[in-house]
């Protein structure tokens, strides 16, 4: 495809490199020299300053011809006014705009020519919500249309895993999963049975959700129930994850917060919770409101390194677990477990992924980066046209580039393949892939149903 972006900040920048990894022809836009030119120091695609708002600019940049138009901006009107100008002068080209405010939640796909709306708060939101509902604080991941889950597990010295091959690990656990990926010293592998494990390995592991807790106690560890979590922050995504939660389950949130006036407005909005007008960063602050006693905390605030500290240090004193939002910089996703936290989101990556899958097509209803885009997990449906249908799993050649994990059936049963298990119209089948196969991928479970 041909994409242009508007945006050559940090999202547009992530964007633009899994996009041209995959082959794809990339124009990026923005109105700062400086960012264009530190974007095409890491690209190789084209860049163009000017104003996202200038038909002039958007004609240079090639959106006449192009497949779609991606508004990345770092403002939200500038994206949505983008992705008007665009539809209203090339009716033909798909629009896509991230938008982040509250006050635009309402807007639907369709309005001022937007094929497509992503709003970044609800994408981290959702992410952090399947951390707290599975209990799992290695990163987790659920799908849209099945029971199959995909959760990250480090293997410790002295596991159970540790020295096991990727066959013997599933004889020894005896529970239904596949290992789906493997990171080993920041290197991505796809697994084959033969593959031996070791400490310091990251797993990715698909099962379904109602053998986790069995899987999770046979591998040496258990599912955590959370009831008591701190929030740190109360910033637009802290609202979009309050108001994602239940009034019952908002009963047992405390929110710590340094500005009075904000500290009002989320009493008055979510009366359930526990609002502590008080600066986290002042010494003391977070053991005199007896943090320690908490479950779980997630620092929200708009500003990176405070998130990575404050829940860094509260582990350090107690808390359970903790989890810390990045918006800026995504290298902090990579050090978490040197930082002792469990568990690092990125609105950036949790925004490229969602676009990522509206891009694949109508065909993908999920898809996930793992390893820090190493692999990608998507959810493909077979249709009566797939080449697929009607073949068995072993009689597929994926060239070691990936791993079909889970297939869910069109009457809505999930289930962990083998090598004779036959693909039937309707199946969903969960996709594990290395990046630079995805073009391989694309073309075996995408091309082969348009």
């Amino acid at each position: 495809m041909k994409i242009v972006i508007l945006g050559a900040g940090r999202r547009g920048t992530e964007l633009a490199s899994h996009l041209i990894e995959e082959k794809n022809d990339v124009v990026i836009v923005d109105s700062s020299k400086q960012a264009v030119d530190a974007a095409l120091s890491k690209l190789d695609c084209l860049g163009i300053t000017g104003n996202a708002t200038d038909i002039t600019v958007l004609r240079n940049a090639g959106c006449a011809d192009s497949d779609v138009v991606i508004a990345v901006t770092e403002s939200d009107e500038i994206n949505l006014i983008a992705c008007g100008m665009v539809k209203s002068s090339f009716p033909k080209v798909k629009t896509l705009a991230t938008i982040r405010s509250l006050s635009y939640s309402g807007l639907k796909t369709g309005l001022l020519g937007i094929d497509y709306i992503v709003n970044p708060n609800n994408e981290a939101s959702r992410n952090i919500r399947d951390i707290i509902q599975t209990g799992i604080f290695g990163g987790a991941y659920s799908f849209s249309n099945t029971s199959l889950l995909l959760f990250n597990y480090h293997i410790k010295k002295g596991s159970r895993l540790d020295g096991k091959s990727v066959m013997e690990a599933r004889k020894a656990l005896n529970v239904d999963f596949v290992i789906a990926a493997i990171e080993r010293q920041h290197q991505g592998i796809v697994p084959e049975g033969s593959t031996l494990l070791q400490a310091g390995d990251t797993l990715s592991i698909v099962t379904d959700e109602t053998n986790l807790d069995k899987l999770l106690q046979a591998a040496g560890n258990k599912q955590e129930k959370i009831h008591k979590i701190a929030l740190v922050g109360a910033t637009r995504l802290c609202e979009t994850l309050l108001a994602s939660f239940s009034k019952r389950e908002r009963s047992g949130i405390t929110l710590f917060e340094s500005d009075s006036a904000l500290c009002e407005e989320a009493a008055s909005q979510f009366p359930e919770i526990l609002v502590i007008n008080a600066d986290v960063t002042n010494e003391g602050t977070l053991e005199e409101e007896h943090v320690n006693a908490f479950d779980l905390l997630i620092s929200l605030t708009d500003d990176d390194e405070l998130n990575v500290i404050t829940a860094s240090y509260a582990k350090r004193i107690g808390v359970r677990h903790s989890v810390a939002l990045v918006k800026n910089n995504n290298n902090y996703v990579r050090l978490a477990r040197h930082l002792d936290l469990d568990i690092v989101v990125s609105t950036i990556q949790a925004t490229v992924d969602s676009i990522i899958q509206l891009l694949r097509g109508d065909n993908i209803s999920s898809s996930h980066s793992l390893f820090g885009g190493k692999f990608e997990v998507s959810e493909f449906l077979m249709t009566k046209a797939s080449k697929l249908t009607g073949k068995h799993l072993h009689e597929i050649n994926m060239k070691q580039k990936g791993i079909v994990a889970g297939i869910t059936t069109a009457d809505g049963k999930s289930f962990i393949p083998n090598g004779d298990t036959l693909i039937k119209e309707g199946d969903r089948l969960l996709v594990t892939y290395n990046h630079y196969g995805t073009a391989f991928i694309q073309d075996l479970f995408v091309k082969a149903i348009q």
